[in-house]
């Protein structure tokens, strides 16, 4: 259910959210005052509730940019909070036979992203499909983002453990533009240098030579969103890393992780290519058992990118699902999480994630 404020729950609206079982709630940024008194308010009436605060929130073909949605997920068996994040306070979870999937929401902003994906793959194990996304603010201003009935905190995660199945899709519809580079100097989010030289000259020299752009010292951010790097994955699509900005040492700093001496493309793309990635992703995760939900975990950035043509993408994923009976809800986020249970738990950017969550 969408809420634009916590006045607007009706009694009738209440009941039917304590026979929801667990909720997971999605805050627009715009919103992110009324988080505590939402909080105070599910646990005034024994709502059980997990989520986090996000650039803005999906439900159907529309976004928004404030009110909260609040989404009844079922078979739900543990919700786990990691407020610190050092491997020896990671709980021991007694039985997971019949956990299925895993909804992980982390701080977007929080540096180590990929160390704690890592651990989290070793605590929940190959046998399950695990998705969600990066919380946090567009303004890139780190601040608790996330909550469970206990309140508001950041640099952390909230992971919900269910019984229900589900059926992962990703994909980004990014193309190859200039490359391969190799990243021979790194550090974590910062390219220092590409094939030996300053990160900021090749990738200016790439971009302005082989298109009509010309970088000015105010539009670099302007310019990135079109031109992300890519790290070669084989058999797969390119792992997308979003640059956002340039250090006075002509460093290109990123939204996430760049691995020392990982082979790197810079991508471009079209509206039309995105959406069709959309679209794919929407087949991709269609089922004919008992659906429930499909969970939308789509990068900020590509928002921003399509601008006016977003809805073209909601309705891409609309269309698929029209014969079905599923909500369809989700989130922008900062960093989209996805593992289908036969491999490592991968930190994407400018790509859609979707889960089908079925029985």
């Amino acid at each position: 259910m969408y809420f634009k404020d916590i006045q607007d729950i009706t009694d009738s609206s209440l009941e039917e959210l304590r026979n929801s079982g667990c909720l997971l709630v999605f805050i627009a940024d715009k919103s992110k005052a009324q988080a505590n008194s939402l909080i105070a308010f599910c646990n005034q009436h024994g709502l059980k509730i997990f989520g986090g605060i996000y650039p803005s929130i999906i439900q159907g073909t529309t976004s928004f940019e404030d009110g909260f949605l609040m989404i009844q997920i079922p078979e739900v068996e543990y919700v786990l909070k990691f407020d610190n994040l050092d491997e020896s306070n990671f709980p021991k979870i007694a039985n997971l036979e019949d956990v299925r999937t895993a909804l992980l929401l982390t701080d977007g902003l929080m540096t180590q992203t990929d160390s704690f994906l890592r651990k989290i793959y070793g605590v929940l194990g190959s046998n399950m499909n695990i998705v969600g996304g990066g919380a946090g603010s567009l303004s890139l201003r780190q601040e608790p983002c996330l909550f469970t009935n206990e309140g508001l905190f950041q640099n952390g995660a909230v992971v919900a453990l269910l019984k229900t199945k589900s059926k992962i899709g990703v994909k980004h519809g990014w193309k190859a533009f200039a490359g391969p580079f190799i990243a021979t100097s790194t550090e974590k989010n910062i390219i220092k240098e590409l094939n030996w030289q300053p990160a900021f000259e090749v990738y200016k020299k790439v971009i302005e030579s082989n298109s009509s752009v010309k970088f000015t010292e105010n539009n670099f951010t302007e310019i990135a969103r079109t031109f992300p790097f890519g790290i070669y994955k084989e058999g797969a699509e390119f792992i997308v890393r979003d640059p956002f900005v340039v250090n006075d040492n002509n460093e290109i700093i990123c939204i996430s992780d760049i691995p020392e001496n990982s082979t790197l493309q810079i991508l471009t793309g079209y509206p039309e290519t995105l959406i069709e990635a959309a679209k794919h992703v929407a087949e991709s995760t269609l089922t004919r058992e008992n659906l429930s939900n499909l969970m939308i975990f789509d990068c900020i950035s590509r928002v921003l990118y399509l601008d006016e043509r977003f809805e073209d993408e909601l309705q891409a994923i609309q269309e698929v699902y029209n014969s079905s009976i599923c909500n369809i809800r989700g989130v922008a986020t900062l960093g989209e999480i996805a593992s289908t249970g036969t491999g490592f738990v991968d930190f994407y950017n400018k790509t859609i994630v979707a889960a089908c969550l079925y029985n």
